[in-house]
């Protein structure tokens, strides 16, 4: 929308300037002095000018130009001009705007009056278009109408150099600020232009009173700014011209009186008006320059101030006599007292320094040039202690090359120093680890004490040299560039970090100067500065020789330990498959043993005396352990394959326990113990396998029974647990031996017997109860041990609970609303 109507403003202006083009021209013609062939004056060449000048560099220009011709021509046929001579007069006005135009916005310039090249450039652009102007013109009179040439040409172009003179200025002013509001000063100043001009213009004047208005316009180019001039000269000058075209002013009263011809009173009121207006313009103009140049001045000096009293360096100006006259914030502060308490006092008075005749001596040299360009004091400032300053000194000289003052900068640098000389101290105090730092072609720029250890390298004959071959095996630096597809040179140890690689930590093979190898764990790294380039690289290198010749033989140690693991391995698993083949062969005939044993118990081959059913008894029993025995192995064989095969369904614990504890009470009966089981009344369900959990509940009352001696007690538990109730707890207690605190962690383990068991010779395989461990944890359940030695022991076994269903089935042999509670003893 701004852009719309700019385009619409630029148009309206421009239709506004040809209707005044066209009424000027006529009025122009209008006013003519009686009896002369040309205008006094011509506005219209003025105004389009002015116009062209204040909407500058514009394609829309030519359509302006061709609306000059004919709003140009026009006003001349209207003013009695034949056609042919009103049109020529019309080409002859749009060629002097273009000139005009075309030499002031010459190289894309915006015309302006900010200097005085400005104004003759002006000058010469008016100049050079009256001329083209008169030119045309002239050969138009003598043409089209007979009329002589030259006085033709010099009384238009006079005529039309003068208007563009008044008018031209406004278009170039147009975007001028005034340097200040209206004033009482403006009104004074405009009264006294208007009536004076007036006055001075008015009938029966005399000539020497007809430049009495230039000083008046000469006070407002000093005091009020181009855009007023420019207006008041367009006053002075349409007053002039109308009044003089009217009989009145000092020009044409010297007509009357004196006889001067019609041209000679226009060539008057020309000379006037173009004095009139170079003068004026000239003073604007420098008055304009000069309040810039002040403007500049004074912006310089506030940024100058700025600048001085937001440096971090210390500034201080003194003269050829030692007085501070000029130091910035930093070194008011360092000095510990305010600028305007220093200023105009000697530096030597001022300078916190210990040998102030030191600073006098050397102000003193200031006039002859003998102060040293750069010196280093130590100043005792307060509050921050001894600051050791390092100052540079530059002379000012006048025009004649003499020196008057000398320009301080100081910098404090006591924190960079003491940060070097830790740095220094650090690197040195290094003495394992080599730091080595090169710039971005190689050359060597640091080689610590560290380096000099490891590498065998003296820093002299290295730094400043790219002497980084020597350190490196030649043959590892090619392999590695053949890795990275880049040639082999100083590349191959810094191409991952100019990729960008925050750092890289290799191995390498360094050559010492004795020509002995070493091996390094070196990590390079790249140096930046503040914007991030790359500036450097500094390496960081640790001899690893010992430590590589360790893990090397650490490395041949686990691999001669891991193929000892895995022949143990081989060896164990040949042991498993043989147990496990050995239990299966006699499995088959040990049943028969037991079946036949059972069958003499019963009589089969006839009744058998007391003494033969003992010693089938014997054998029934000791083939029973057996079997026992070889079915400990053949499922310890499957846990150890990891083939434990487990059948889980919906199952009552309750029942397992019971037929549990059928199944050892044959053993039980013959033993002098005193026998507990307590089930909870409701049904326990849980996700399981009936037979493998019998199995667990049979080995832990097995134990039980073996590891207590007779009058001794044997318990069973089973119920929810009070504390997980998501839980179910068996636990299984005995009074029996007990076992040691040391062997706890052990008793789940696979053939382990306690050290009790052992000096008791209580039979056993040591498998009962990891087998137990394997069946719990394979059903998502915990087994744990608590004992005493000669207080019993107590195993506790906890299993996740099913969920119930709406539906449980039929009754088990555990009912449902009743306690199971078995209290047996044998008297």
């Amino acid at each position: 929308m701004r852009g719309l109507a700019a385009r619409w403003n630029w148009w309206v202006w421009a239709l506004l300037s040809l209707v005044g083009v066209f009424v000027l021209g006529v009025t122009a013609v209008r006013f003519a002095p009686p009896g002369s062939t040309v205008a006094v004056w011509w506005p219209a060449a003025g105004l389009a000018v002015s116009f062209l000048l204040a909407t500058g560099r514009d394609r829309r220009a030519y359509v302006f130009l061709v609306g000059v011709l004919l709003s140009s021509g026009a006003a001349n046929y209207y003013g009695g001009r034949p056609p042919v001579v009103a049109l020529c007069f019309g080409v002859a006005n749009a060629a002097e705007a273009a000139v005009v135009h075309g030499l002031l916005t010459r190289g894309a310039r915006r015309p302006t009056l900010a200097s005085m090249e400005d104004l003759w450039r002006l000058l010469a652009a008016t100049l050079a278009g009256a001329l083209v102007f008169g030119l045309l013109a002239g050969l138009t009179v003598r043409i089209g109408l007979g009329g002589p040439f030259l006085a033709t040409m010099s009384a238009v172009t006079a005529s039309h150099a003068a208007a563009v003179l008044v008018l031209a200025p406004i278009g170039l002013a147009a975007r001028v600020r005034r340097p200040q509001p209206l004033g009482l000063e403006d009104a004074v100043q405009w009264a006294a232009v208007v009536g004076l001009t007036a006055w001075v213009f008015h009938s029966g004047q005399l000539l020497p009173l007809a430049f009495l208005p230039i000083p008046v316009l000469v006070w407002g180019a000093l005091r009020l700014g181009q855009r007023t001039v420019a207006v008041q000269l367009l006053v002075v000058g349409v007053t002039a011209v109308v009044m003089t075209s009217l009989g009145g002013g000092p020009f044409a009263s010297a007509a009357l009186t004196h006889g001067i011809r019609p041209e000679t009173v226009g060539a008057l009121t020309q000379a006037f008006l173009a004095t009139a207006a170079v003068t004026a313009l000239s003073l604007a103009v420098a008055t304009t320059q000069r309040r810039n140049a002040l403007a500049e001045l004074r912006d310089e000096v506030e940024l100058s101030g700025v600048v001085l009293d937001t440096a971090a360096s210390a500034i201080i100006v003194v003269d050829a006599t030692g007085t501070v006259v000029r130091l910035n914030a930093t070194a008011a502060r360092l000095i510990g007292d305010s600028e305007e308490a220093i200023v105009g006092r000697r530096a030597a008075d001022v300078f916190p320094v210990d040998d102030r005749d030191r600073v006098a001596a050397t102000m003193a040299g200031i006039a002859s040039g003998d102060c040293p360009l750069t010196e280093e004091h130590d100043w005792d400032v307060e509050g921050l202690g001894v600051r050791r300053l390092v100052w540079t000194n530059a002379y000012l000289t006048d025009d004649a090359g003499r020196r008057t003052h000398l320009v301080k900068t100081g910098v404090d640098v006591t924190d960079e120093r003491a940060a070097r000389t830790f740095v220094e101290a650090l690197l040195e105090a290094a003495t394992a680890t080599a730091i080595i730092g090169m710039d971005l072609e190689g050359i060597v720029t640091l080689f610590n004490r560290g380096a000099e250890n490891v590498l065998g390298w003296r820093a002299s004959d290295v730094v400043g040299r790219p002497d980084w071959p020597l350190l490196h095996d030649p043959d590892e630096i090619a392999r590695r560039a053949a890795e990275l597809g880049v040639e082999p040179g100083f590349d191959v140890l810094v191409h991952l970090v100019k990729q960008g690689v925050p750092a890289e930590a290799r191995d390498w093979t360094c050559v010492r100067k004795d020509g002995t190898r070493r091996t390094v764990s070196l990590t390079m790294s790249g140096i930046r500065d503040e914007g991030g380039h790359l500036t450097g690289y500094l390496a960081v290198a640790e001899d690893v020789t010992r430590r590589r010749q360790a893990e090397i033989a650490l490395q041949v140690a686990l691999d001669r330990e891991r193929q000892a693991v895995e022949e143990l391995t081989a060896l164990d698993r040949t042991k498993s498959d043989f147990v496990s083949t050995v239990s299966h062969e006699l499995r088959t005939p040990l049943a028969s043993v037991l079946g036949y044993a059972e069958m003499l118990e019963d009589g089969a081959a006839g009744p058998l005396t007391d003494r033969q059913l003992e010693l089938v008894s014997r054998v029934d029993r000791n083939g029973r352990r057996l079997l026992s025995l070889i079915e400990d192995l053949l499922l310890n064989s499957r846990i150890e394959a990891g083939r434990l095969h487990l059948d889980l369904r919906r199952c009552d614990l309750s029942d397992v326990v019971r037929s549990a504890w059928t199944s050892v009470d044959t053993v039980t009966a013959q033993r002098d113990l005193e026998r507990r089981v307590e089930v909870a009344e409701s049904p326990l369900w849980i996700e399981g396998d009936p037979v493998a959990l019998e199995r667990m509940v049979t080995n832990l009352l097995s134990n039980a029974v073996k590891f207590t001696p007779d009058g001794g007690r044997v318990g069973l538990d089973l119920g929810p647990d009070e504390h997980e109730p998501t839980m179910v707890r068996l636990v299984v207690t005995d009074t029996g031996m007990g076992i040691p605190a040391a062997d706890h962690e052990r008793v789940f383990a696979r053939f382990f017997r306690s050290s009790a068991a052992n000096e008791r010779a209580i039979q056993g395989s040591g498998l009962g109860l990891s087998i137990v461990r394997a069946i719990a944890e394979g059903h998502g359940g915990t087994v744990s041990v608590e004992s005493e030695p000669e207080r019993g022991s107590t195993f506790t076994v906890s299993l996740p609970r099913s969920v119930p269903e709406a539906n449980s089935g039929g009754p088990t042999l555990l009912q449902a609303g009743r306690t199971y509670r078995d209290h047996q003893g044998d008297a």
